[in-house]
């Protein structure tokens, strides 16, 4: 198929909603994650909770709590979520020559992961949210704050940096060659608009609850959106091969990611109470 005919409206649209669908589904594994590692830390010391789609409530006193269980609980969430962005990031690598467009939900996977973790080395170590509990409980000095900080902000600008490689080689899914042509479509379509649509739907799902990490985490990764796209405009045309593509939709990701997002937000609409 002619380039010019494949950069149409409705390839757009296409590659959007594939990229959309991925975005969503690779939000809500990192959130899950974190959300039922602290619900299964807060078993290793018998503190129950209730929880729901979005919250986790502890049925503690104040007085309950230990230096121990906070550093635990509130670190083994974004610990995980990183070791499962070095995974998705070892997965992309591991399909590079090949057309699935499944890579883009583990680059997708693998941009959510990482700014959740520097992100909050930075934001919740400001706001001594998520994981910033932790350096609270510490008792870390004002310097030894601002060098974690840093540590978050150099972790978001290097995945900004590194990222925009991998996203624009996930154009072999759908085009034999990028190039000065065809990038800006591929850009916004694969990129840009599916992290402005993606947004508004993680927002949607929580509503009426907008947790911390929904307020601030759209901003840090609209940077690092805004920095790898910047980034992809300035790489050399890539050539992949000669093998015909078409862009079409993907359904098996966007089935996947719209029954997740309904039938995991309906079903734990309630609260779910655990006495560990």
């Amino acid at each position: 198929m002619l380039l010019d005919q494949k950069l149409s409206r409705a390839n757009f649209w296409r590659i959007v909603l594939n990229s959309t669908a991925s975005f969503v589904m690779a939000y809500l594994l990192v959130f899950y994650i974190n959300h039922f590692a602290t619900v299964f830390t807060a078993g290793m010391f018998h503190y129950p909770v209730s929880f729901n789609f979005a919250k986790i409530v502890y049925h503690v006193e104040p007085y309950e709590w230990t230096h121990d269980a906070v550093k635990l609980m509130y670190s083994a969430g974004p610990l995980l979520i990183l070791i499962a962005g070095i995974i998705a990031l070892v997965a992309f690598f591991s399909l590079l020559e090949e057309v699935a467009r499944v890579k883009i939900f583990f680059v997708w996977l693998c941009l959510h992961a990482f700014n959740y973790f520097f992100g909050g080395l930075l934001i919740g170590n400001i706001f001594t949210q998520g994981i910033g509990h932790v350096f609270n409980w510490m008792y870390l000095t004002d310097t030894s704050k601002m060098l974690v900080a840093l540590v978050g902000f150099f972790g978001l600008l290097s995945t900004a940096i590194l990222i925009s490689r991998p996203i624009a080689i996930s154009a072999n899914s759908y085009f034999n060659e990028l190039n000065n042509k065809n990038k800006p479509f591929f850009i916004m379509a694969q990129f840009v608009v599916p992290y402005v649509i993606g947004s508004a739907l993680v927002v949607l799902y929580f509503l009426p609850v907008i947790r911390f990490q929904e307020k601030y985490s759209w901003i840090s990764l609209g940077v690092l959106v805004l920095i790898g796209a910047v980034r992809m405009t300035s790489l050399d045309s890539i050539y992949f091969d000669e093998e015909d593509r078409k862009i079409s939709l993907s359904y098996a990701l966007i089935l996947t990611a719209l029954i997740g997002y309904l039938a995991v937000r309906f079903f734990l609409n309630g609260y779910l109470f655990i006495n560990w």
